[in-house]
């Protein structure tokens, strides 16, 4: 069998539009997940368990992908302890 033939294999061009928004998007989300979580620490800083804060912050989540028109999203989520 001949293996030798004319083919050439295209890669998907990137819009670069549509690359600017999807990362604007990705930052938005982020931010606005982060701005969440600081106020829910803030409204509960009083709280205390055994002498210590009783909501912390820990980490993040797995970064879980959001579909949309612009493709995937990734986003990471602050993780907090109760």
């Amino acid at each position: 069998m001949d293996n030798n033939h004319n083919v050439i294999k295209l890669h998907k061009l990137k819009n670069p539009l549509n690359e600017l928004l999807k990362q604007g998007a990705q930052q938005l989300l982020s931010q606005a997940i982060e701005a969440e979580v600081k106020s829910l620490l803030n409204n509960f800083m009083s709280l205390q368990a055994n002498g210590r804060q009783g909501v912390v912050r820990n980490g993040h989540l797995p970064e879980p992908h959001l579909l949309t028109r612009l493709g995937d999203i990734n986003r990471q989520s602050p993780k907090d302890w109760i």
